[in-house]
């Protein structure tokens, strides 16, 4: 019985992310937004990816009305929504950094799907880069930095002065840390996430995951429902731990062994690398706010 509920809640969780591969992303690109790359643009459509060397696609960055649900956690702190142009996705990590300023993370393609831009690598000096608002339409900043390139899809957004903010994930809390863990085969972990799902935000905007194993570095590949509007999620592990960022669907199946299976149908950038890379491209050491579990 309990081999044909895990069939069961497998092939609900396959329908529901191949659903949302039917919504298609992004609007027409905005002209001037890419003063300041910092390297060559890659020809290739944001809405296609690879995760791992996995085929995989973007979790599609949901246009025009926002969905049912947008708004029951409000504020600015990870898991509240954000809106990007006329898209929407969730917020992230929240960061101090050595220059002063106030970064809150999301997923890099929330730039480049919702403007209709190549994907690459782009930082944005003090109130030049787009404009992001809150679920309530309030402005709270401006890109600072977004990059979606293989094993890297991680932005940015640099708070404006008097802007409040929180760290704490709404519903499960944290993080109270970097979880930069391998565990191998055998070795679940749970993950959580809340996110503003295109419909599952007005039901079930707290989610948890699991992934069989998490032996790469770069990456973690998980069980769980993932929608439109969940784009730039932060994930932790159940002791609340700062994961990394969720970004993909799809069948990702990098492989089996000693290290574990690194297997599942939503893929999530883990932390440490994104932000290696981010503070390398700004010249900024960025910090993690952490908060209490609840």
């Amino acid at each position: 019985m309990a081999a044909t509920l895990r069939v069961r809640v497998f092939v609900v969780l396959l329908a529901a992310c191949l659903a949302a591969l039917l919504l298609p992303p992004s609007r027409p690109a905005d002209a001037g937004l890419l003063e300041g790359v910092t390297g060559a643009l890659l020809g290739r459509p944001a809405a296609d990816w690879t995760l791992g060397g996995q085929p995989c696609r973007l979790i599609p960055v949901p246009t025009a009305a926002a969905p049912v649900g947008v708004g029951s956690c409000s504020g600015v702190r990870p898991g509240a929504p954000l809106l990007v142009g006329d898209g929407l996705c969730t917020l992230g990590y929240l960061f101090t950094g050595s220059d002063g300023e106030r970064y809150i993370a999301t997923a890099g393609h929330c730039f480049f799907a919702s403007f209709n831009v190549p994907a690459g690598e782009v930082r944005w000096t003090m109130d030049t880069g787009p404009v992001v608002r809150d679920g309530q339409g309030n402005r709270i900043g401006t890109f600072a930095y977004a990059v979606l390139q293989d094993e890297k899809d991680f932005g940015l957004v640099r708070l404006d002065d008097g802007v409040a903010a929180s760290p704490q994930m709404c519903h499960f809390g944290g993080p109270t840390g970097i979880n930069d863990d391998r565990p191998g085969l055998l070795q679940p972990v749970l993950l959580n996430y809340y996110g503003n799902g295109v419909l599952v935000s007005g039901v079930l905007p707290a989610r948890t995951a699991v992934a069989t194993g998490m032996p790469d570095p770069d990456h973690v590949f998980a069980d769980g429902v993932a929608v439109p509007g969940d784009s730039g999620a932060a994930v932790n592990s159940a002791d609340g731990r700062a994961v990394g960022t969720l970004v993909t669907l799809g069948v990702h199946l990098a492989g089996l062994g000693i290290g574990g299976l690194d297997a599942g149908l939503i893929g999530i950038t883990r932390l440490t690398p994104q932000l290696q890379r981010a503070e390398q491209v700004l010249g900024v050491d960025l910090s993690l706010q952490t908060a209490p579990t609840l």
